[in-house]
């Protein structure tokens, strides 16, 4: 595709060169209500190219800013939507620590002499064996 790309450009270059040099009478033309006067064909030929130019720079520009601002939006979404899952997420893990505390007071009694005697020597939720 580059070979061919820059195949093209050497054409359009030689197109662009030799349309200058066989057309050398003078043309008069009109733009914007402006007498242009005094111009060659070729050089008029290049006004035009580089109008064109300019047109094709002008377009690289403007589908650039859309495609960087589409970039942009989406970065902003996808932001949005882990923010909201991260608070989710922070919510439930709130939610299951209150529950695991809850659990851990009613499993095992904080006074060790409300058991009535029973043997409270324990390792985790297992009782040592005596």
């Amino acid at each position: 595709m580059v070979v061919f790309g820059l195949l093209l450009m050497l054409g359009c270059a030689a197109l662009a060169v030799d349309a200058v040099i066989q057309n050398t009478s003078a043309m008069h033309a009109i733009a914007f209500n402006q007498p242009i006067s005094g111009l060659s064909l070729g050089a008029l030929f290049i006004a035009g190219a580089v109008v064109g130019l300019l047109f094709a720079l002008g377009l690289a520009m403007f589908t650039g800013g859309l495609g960087r601002a589409r970039r942009i939006r989406r970065e902003r979404r996808n932001l949005r939507r882990q923010s909201a899952q991260a608070q989710n997420l922070q919510a439930e893990n709130t939610r299951l620590e209150q529950e695991l505390a809850a659990e851990r007071t009613s499993a095992y009694p904080a006074d060790p002499s409300t058991t009535n005697g029973a043997d409270t020597t324990t390792s985790g939720r297992h009782r040592i064996g005596r």
